[in-house]
């Protein structure tokens, strides 16, 4: 129906900004960059759903747009860092979840910018992208320790899917798994 595909629409386009490994700039459905229908031209809050690793700065303050059903839908973004010369490998890759349901148990987009708690994750004033669950099982699983951490120094407290090379003090984004996002 129209409301399942207009939720299912902007989650993707949140999606494709929290798959990125560089910077890139979603206009086309608009992208959030963690945003919610802010005032200002600054993500209020940077730990909200994703790490977007992009300067709180791009995405949408106001995300309400309608699609229609068997409609063509248009994709448009900005990379940030070059791609297409021959010192460089650039791929962009196309994410997307959807969810069967308005229950608002799953994926959703929220009514407020505070970040979703591990205790509370069926809280539907809160975003949300991942389950509680599945963050609860990264923040107990051990870290793959054959991954690249450049000269970053994980101790032995750190040693959990939480911590990366770019997250080593394992600070929470939402319900994701700093781990699987960032490698």
């Amino acid at each position: 129906d129209f409301e399942n595909m207009k939720i299912t629409l902007f989650l993707i386009a949140s999606l494709l900004i929290a798959a990125a490994c560089a910077d890139l700039y979603v206009h086309s459905p608009r992208g959030s960059n963690n945003r919610l229908d802010e005032s200002n031209r600054n993500v209020n809050n940077a730990n909200r759903l994703f790490d977007s690793q992009n300067n709180n700065k791009g995405g949408y303050n106001q995300n309400d747009m309608d699609y229609y059903s068997n409609s063509i839908l248009q994709v448009e973004w900005t990379n940030q860092h070059s791609c297409g010369n021959e010192n460089n490998n650039c791929e962009l890759v196309l994410q997307y979840m959807c969810e069967k349901g308005t229950t608002g148990t799953g994926i959703r987009d929220g009514y407020v910018t505070d970040r979703i708690e591990t205790d509370d994750p069926d809280n539907v004033n809160y975003g949300r992208h991942e389950s509680g669950d599945y963050y609860n099982e990264c923040a107990v699983r051990e870290r793959n320790m054959g991954l690249f951490i450049a000269d970053q120094n994980l101790n032995a407290n750190e040693n959990t899917a939480i911590y990366s090379r770019q997250n080593t003090n394992g600070n929470r984004h939402g319900l994701e798994c700093a781990e699987e996002r960032d490698y």
